[in-house]
């Protein structure tokens, strides 16, 4: 684990009695602090890192968060070195885009500069993050680094691609696979899909899908890799999270029809570094609100890590799955 603590030694003179200047500057030295967040996943076909740095002035810090100058840097060179070991296979360039989505908050919006590669990634090879901010007459200024080893493939042995999906009140689904290496916390998501026709009429019918996140921070014992891993969802929850995200049959005056199709189980897994990272983050649950801040930035703070995703698409649903979201409490108003 790599820790980044800073100290901020302020030295105040207070009086004399031959000269006495009662004025405090809050803001010390500026001083340079990048901020990068990265998450390589082998399985996505783009890959992004979030390079910004930390700002102090005089005025309302506010008003810079709205700034984009004051959290981007004006010249970076951006760039992974691809090991096999100690080999170096190749050098991965990335160059800076501009997303356009981001949410509306405290910080400028809705552009986003970010740096970004399509080249194709590998499990178990690890990926050394280079980062140069120049200085205007071209020169380095510093840099600053971060590395992660992608995560193994996960095997999944429960469900397989020929199973039908049943969830049952008051029984329990299984779902059961074996460690990735490198991968420490797992979560699994069940994407539902279903075909909703208004009125009656085929023509308008339109296929959606809900995200429910039925398991979530659970951990292995080490990144090792080969531990078997077996939990089980509560039936009930399927039906609570339908109901809980759908409206009844009539929807904005028109009576709808809805029919299950197929969900797919979407297993995410996070390195140890992304593990601990959100562990420190979350909300504290105790009178201590202060924890100590994580980064495995050098010359910098943040995160850059790795996780990945195993998914095993379209199962159809059982029999009994279908009858039962007919009548189940949950959702028998709901036009299934």
């Amino acid at each position: 684990m790599k820790k980044y603590s800073s100290l901020l030694l302020l030295a105040v003179t207070l009086f004399s009695l031959a000269s006495c200047k009662k004025t405090l500057n809050v803001n010390a030295d500026w001083k340079d602090v990048s901020v990068v967040f990265g998450l390589l996943d082998q399985t996505e076909s783009v890959h992004y890192v979030k390079i910004t740095k930390a700002f102090l002035g005089p005025g309302d810090a506010l008003q810079f968060a709205a700034i984009s100058d004051s959290s981007n840097y004006d010249s970076l060179q951006v760039y992974m070195q691809e090991y096999n070991n100690t080999i170096l296979l190749r050098t991965i360039a990335f160059h800076d885009t501009l997303i356009q989505n981001k949410d509306s908050g405290i910080f400028y919006f809705p552009n986003q500069r970010v740096y970004v590669t399509s080249a194709k990634l590998y499990a178990d090879l690890t990926y050394h993050l280079v980062i140069n901010v120049i200085n205007k007459d071209g020169t380095i200024k510093k840099t600053v680094e971060g590395s992660a080893t992608l995560i193994g493939d996960l095997d999944v042995s429960i469900p397989m691609s020929v199973q039908r999906a049943n969830f049952q009140s008051g029984k329990m689904t299984e779902v059961k696979w074996t460690s990735a290496k490198g991968g420490v916390r797992y979560q699994v998501n069940i994407r539902i899909h279903y075909l909703e026709t208004p009125n009656g009429d085929p023509s308008q019918s339109v296929f959606k899908a809900l995200d429910w996140l039925a398991l979530s921070n659970l951990k292995s014992l080490n990144a090792k890799g080969g531990q078997t891993m077996d939990y089980f969802i509560n039936g009930d929850g399927f039906y609570s999270f339908i109901g809980s995200q759908l409206k009844n049959d009539t929807v904005n005056g028109q009576v709808v029809t809805r029919a299950l199709r197929t969900c797919d189980f979407m297993f995410t897994v996070g390195s140890e570094d992304l593990s601990t990272y959100m562990d420190v983050t979350e909300p504290s649950m105790t009178i201590i609100q202060e924890r100590p801040p994580f980064t495995d930035i050098v010359n910098g703070i943040g995160l850059f890590s790795a996780r990945t995703v195993k998914s095993v698409d379209s199962l159809l649903f059982s029999t009994f799955t279908l009858d039962e979201i007919k009548t189940n409490q949950y959702t028998k108003k709901l036009g299934f």
